[in-house]
């Protein structure tokens, strides 16, 4: 098959490559996605159409996260932290000292908490690491030893449950801004309906935190927001707020008035010093974790098609929540019946971290030696 697969990438005109979340969320996640930009470099699959690699983003502004510095070793724009230069840029721009140090991944800030010297406060958006993360006991621990944690989030979550204060956001219906899709398209964002009670937009309540801990914040919209990003980011130069359209404008774009902006991007010259791609070696390596005697399965995790995330939204939907309510483990019908396991059945399932207990759904989508469990699911909470 691996034979079959190369011969019809490398004889095809144009080739393309799309990826999940399982590409990058694995031990050796980095260089699964090195390997799949050099096999595309290599075989010339890139700065044409029809070729290209396109990750497959799980919400609708992941993209633009991105763009806007929410990577730890990024600035906005993926300019490095650690560039000499770039800091001092941002640094006369923000009127302010800017650590030269990379950040922390989400799974290295739960580790640091766990250490003598590590980090002590979190200040949350959005986010839901104690269903999320890998390890939730050991998650449980860092929450619980932080000094303070605060949580901003629409609807209250299991993290919220450790929050010492909870400030009430807005969903994107109920405010005005900016969203960047996975193809580079700029979209605005209208308000059409007022937030509920005491909820505000969340660039509002980051103003006002700035404001009490002492910095001269004083943006008065997101257009004001927006006009600072494009000053800082090269890719968005020659966008604004009020040129965006009802559908947007990619970028890079010379000329949003009359374009829609760059479709393919590298048809020349890699954005690199000397323009051209450059390969990065991989080592085979096997996972950290492989099957044994005592943990013969494999044990993936994702998402169901009725539920997003640890399902703070779509588990408050009767309809969705009606459809997939109760969390579930799915089996091959061989390994299933090798254990004498029938559908529907409720089972403990023991992993090196914890068990739950749930029940099992036999399913012919399953490989044989592997299992899958949904991670939507507060009600099978792990013991240790």
């Amino acid at each position: 098959m691996i034979r079959e697969v190369a011969r019809t990438w490398g004889e095809a005109g144009a080739a393309v490559v799309y990826w999940g979340m399982g590409i990058s969320q694995h031990t050796t996640g980095t260089d699964n996605a090195r390997c799949l930009i050099a096999l595309c470099s290599i075989t010339g699959n890139v700065g044409r159409p029809g070729t290209g690699l396109h990750p497959l983003r799980g919400q609708n502004n992941v993209q633009g996260a991105s763009d806007a510095g929410l990577i730890p070793m990024f600035y906005p724009d993926y300019q490095g932290v650690d560039a000499e230069q770039t800091r001092l840029r941002f640094e006369e721009a923000w009127g302010t000292s800017l650590d030269p140090n990379r950040g922390l991944t989400v799974t290295e800030i739960i580790k640091s908490v766990l250490q003598p010297d590590g980090v002590r406060g979190m200040y949350m958006l959005g986010e839901n690491p104690f269903l999320s993360d890998p390890n939730i006991n050991k998650v449980r621990k860092a929450l619980s030893a932080l000094d303070f944690l605060v949580v901003q989030d629409i609807f209250l979550t299991e993290t919220a449950e450790f929050a010492d204060v909870i400030l009430p956001a807005t969903s994107y219906l109920e405010k005005d801004g900016t969203y960047t899709n996975t193809d580079r398209r700029v979209q605005l964002g209208r308000k059409v309906m007022d937030p509920p009670g005491q909820a505000r937009p969340d660039w509002q309540i980051v103003q006002d935190i700035a404001r009490r801990i002492g910095l001269d914040w004083d943006y008065g919209s997101p257009s004001e927001v927006f006009d600072e990003m494009v000053a800082l980011m090269p890719s968005y130069k020659n966008l604004r707020y009020d040129n965006l359209g009802l559908s947007g404008k990619l970028y890079p774009n010379a000329d949003p008035e009359h374009s829609d902006g760059t479709i393919v991007m590298f048809d020349e010259r890699f954005n690199t010093d000397d323009g051209l791609a450059h390969l990065v070696p991989a080592q085979w390596l096997p996972a950290k974790e492989l099957p044994d005697a005592e943990y013969p399965l494999v044990l993936n995790t994702g998402r169901l098609l009725e539920h997003w995330h640890t399902g703070s939204m779509t588990r408050r939907s009767f309809a969705l929540d009606a459809i997939s309510p109760v969390a579930e483990v799915y089996m091959h019908p061989k390994d299933a019946a090798d254990r004498g396991l029938s559908h529907g059945e409720t089972v403990r399932v023991r992993s090196r971290r914890g068990t739950i207990e749930l029940l099992v759904r036999i399913s012919h989508r399953e490989q044989l030696g592997n299992c899958f469990i949904p991670f939507h699911f507060r009600e099978p909470r792990p013991t240790c």
